[in-house]
């Protein structure tokens, strides 16, 4: 009676879905400016015993168009194949990373198999350090500067400063030419919660680079516990 029932239990379960071993699950691209797409493969082998398939995959970013080498999604045991994850740089502002969810047969709804993750490297000719400049409410209506270095072998010039907002007041000032600027800004009061946004537009000959934002906030005081919490966070 009980082979019987074991054999019983055997015939109901589902056979083991086969896996894929990825060679490599994160890989760098790194992207020349004038570049419109860059392209990851990512190669990997069907090394269990059973047929491994690939039900889905999720990019997650309207960015990447994924697919698979030959369109094949079926792998017998010892086959190998490619995932190929092609990107817009145009929706890519700079060095990101961009993760790509795997998802064979048999995997949970929200547990795929394996994530692909493409660290894209974006050369950053306009520096822009920091992006955003932060006043607690009732502190003092300090000046604070922003420096934007110009990276490329070609000098880049600041065409313009726009954006301007009453509330903050702006000098732009320039250290070298087409190479390093600063910008100065000042709050005009910093009794309430306040933002503006600073928009520049260089002569970078490459669209990704030839507009550039910085930020001014007038915040809330961060409390004394959220304080000590950013102070010990990693």
């Amino acid at each position: 009676m009980k082979v019987l029932l074991i054999c019983w239990l055997a015939a109901c379960l589902p056979l083991a879905a086969g896996t894929l071993k990825f060679e490599k699950t994160r890989k760098d691209a790194v992207v020349e400016n004038d570049q419109k797409t860059v392209t990851v493969d990512f190669d990997f082998k069907n090394e269990s015993d059973s047929d491994a398939s690939i039900e889905k995959y999720d990019a997650g970013c309207p960015c990447a168009t994924v697919g698979v080498k030959d369109s094949k999604m079926t792998y017998k045991p010892g086959e190998t194949g490619t995932v190929r994850i092609a990107f817009d740089l145009g929706m890519v502002p700079g060095t990101m990373d961009k993760a790509v969810a795997i998802y064979i047969k048999g995997d949970a709804a929200n547990h795929p198999s394996v994530t692909l993750t493409s660290h894209i490297v974006v050369p950053a000719l306009v520096e822009v350090e920091p992006k955003s400049l932060m006043w607690d409410v009732g502190s003092k209506p300090e000046p604070k500067t922003v420096t934007v270095t110009m990276k490329h072998t070609e000098p880049i010039k600041i065409l313009s400063m726009t954006g301007a907002d009453p509330r903050f007041k702006q000098e732009l000032k320039t250290i070298e030419e087409g190479k390093k600027y600063e910008i100065v800004i000042t709050p005009a009061s910093t009794e309430k919660v306040g933002m503006g946004v600073v928009h520049l537009e260089t002569d970078c000959k490459f669209d990704r680079h030839r507009s550039q934002r910085v930020f001014m906030v007038v915040r809330q005081p961060l409390a004394k516990k959220d304080s000590a919490a950013a102070v010990k966070a990693p």
